[in-house]
C-alpha cells in the first residue's frame, strides 16, 4: 500500500510551526511538518486542514501547494510491522492560521513532543522526516512553483 499524506508549512508572522518529535529507542530529535494521512473520499485540502487541526489545535487556510516527497522503507521486517507506512507520498502544502485561537489538539502524531514556532531560517537548520524537508523550508516557501523533493530510500 501507498499511503498518500497531506503535511502543512504553517506561516504566520514570519515564522513556522513543526513537530518536534522523539525517536523511540535512541531519543533522538527531529522535526516533522504538522499532517498526515488521507482519508478514502477526502481530498488533500480536506487532509491537511483536518490533521493540522489534530495535531496542533490550529484552524488554518491552504495558500498554495509547495510540493512532494516520497519515501520508501527497504527493510522487509519495517515493511510487514508498519504496513501502511513503509511508502509515503508526502503532498506538502503552505498554510496560513485562520485564527489565532487554538484548541486542544485531538491527536497527536507518532513521536510527536509538541508542535514548536520558529523562523524560516532556524526551520531551515534542524533536522526534517522525511529527509528530504531537511534545509528546504524556505525554499518552499519562496519559490512560487511547486517543487518535487525526490524520493528517499529508508534501509
Amino acid at each position: 500500500a501507498i499511503r498518500s499524506a497531506a503535511k502543512a508549512i504553517i506561516l504566520h508572522n514570519n515564522n513556522v510551526l513543526i513537530n518536534k518529535c522523539m525517536q523511540i529507542g535512541t531519543n533522538s530529535v527531529y522535526y516533522d511538518l504538522p499532517g498526515g494521512g488521507q482519508h478514502q473520499f477526502e481530498s488533500l485540502e480536506e487532509a491537511v486542514v483536518r490533521e493540522v487541526l489534530e495535531e496542533t489545535g490550529y484552524k488554518v487556510e491552504i495558500i498554495r501547494f509547495a510540493g512532494i516527497a516520497e519515501e520508501i522503507h527497504t527493510d522487509e521486517q519495517i515493511r510487514k510491522a508498519y504496513r501502511d507506512y513503509s511508502h509515503r507520498i508526502l503532498h506538502i502544502f503552505i498554510v496560513c492560521l485562520a485564527d489565532t485561537v487554538r484548541v486542544l489538539p485531538a491527536e497527536t502524531d507518532f513521536q510527536q513532543e509538541e508542535s514548536v514556532w520558529m523562523s524560516l531560517n532556524e526551520a531551515d537548520h534542524v533536522f526534517f522526516r522525511p529527509q528530504q524537508l531537511t534545509g528546504k523550508i524556505s525554499m518552499l516557501v519562496t519559490n512560487d512553483d511547486p517543487f518535487y523533493l525526490g524520493c528517499t530510500y529508508i534501509p
